[in-house]
């Protein structure tokens, strides 16, 4: 039976049940409250000190160091060519007499596809998405920035020329995540789609122990060195969308498709983007 705030108290007391045992059961559910809150607390300082001191342990092996640098030359490059884009100095164009592979994946080679995607500037994934499609190779059809700066020769050092071979040669896709290095520093990511497996290196990613979820992201190899960059989208493995969209790429794999795939896949994430996180190290 429930039990009515001002009714006697079943107990016996006399008293009304919200000046009795509502009172005490209000008292010991906020004790409850405040002692797991303070579980959580240790927890997540336990997990902050824990992960700095894995990062410090990290930070001083080689490889790390030159994860790092190399990150930071991909960095001062798209700084470049987001401002050469902003200056208006790049226009991007399509091919239409480009011919398309033969009928792969449900696609008729007759047929022009339209793909739309609207991206948020408000949101850093909107503006990681439209940047994308500018810098990097998204379709065939399509010139981008990093071919620009080749072409034009735009730098003189030797190792930004192969910095911009690699963003060329960069793929982006989905993945899964098939194990990783604690100590190290690495991720093992195989896209789904073809089978094809990499060692990532990756501080964040790496710390990762939940592996039930599917990354969109583009890997970039420069110098031995394979690292994750721009977007990052994050499905569960148990979405619907991300079932269905495994579903009908695997029946007949068009690696021209590229780009209607990424729509697909942002135009979803970008409604949802809080939908899952990786709660033990945010994916840079």
């Amino acid at each position: 039976m429930k039990q009515g705030r001002n009714e006697p108290c079943l107990c016996g007391s006399g008293k009304k049940y919200k000046r009795c045992c509502q009172m005490k059961e209000q008292n010991a559910a906020f004790e409850n409250d405040k002692k797991l809150q303070e579980r959580r607390d240790e927890q997540e300082s336990w997990f902050w000190l824990m992960n700095n001191l894995r990062k410090f342990s990290l930070n001083r092996k080689p490889h790390i160091k030159e994860y790092y640098r190399t990150k930071k030359l991909h960095s001062e490059i798209l700084g470049s060519m987001m401002k050469h884009y902003d200056d208006g100095k790049f226009e991007q164009k399509f091919d239409h007499d480009y011919q398309p592979q033969e009928k792969r994946a449900g696609l008729d080679p007759a047929v022009v596809y339209v793909v739309e995607s609207s991206f948020d500037f408000e949101t850093e994934i909107g503006a990681e998405g439209f940047y994308d499609v500018l810098i990097y190779k998204s379709a065939p059809n399509a010139n981008c920035i990093t071919e620009e700066f080749i072409k034009s020769n735009r730098y003189r050092k030797l190792e930004k020329i192969e910095f911009l071979q690699s963003m060329l040669n960069s793929k982006l896709g989905l993945f899964e995540m098939t194990g990783t290095d604690f100590n190290e520093g690495f991720a093992f990511l195989k896209e789904v789609f073809t089978g094809v497996e990499y060692k990532v290196t990756d501080v964040g990613l790496s710390g990762n122990q939940n592996a039930d979820f599917y990354l969109y992201t583009r890997i970039i190899t420069y110098r031995g060195v394979s690292f994750c960059a721009g977007l990052n989208f994050i499905f569960s493995k148990t979405d619907d969308f991300i079932k269905k969209h495994i579903r009908y790429h695997q029946k007949d794999y068009n690696p021209d498709s590229g780009f209607l795939r990424f729509s697909q896949l942002y135009n979803q994430y970008s409604k949802f983007p809080d939908k899952i996180k990786i709660v033990s190290n945010k994916l840079k």
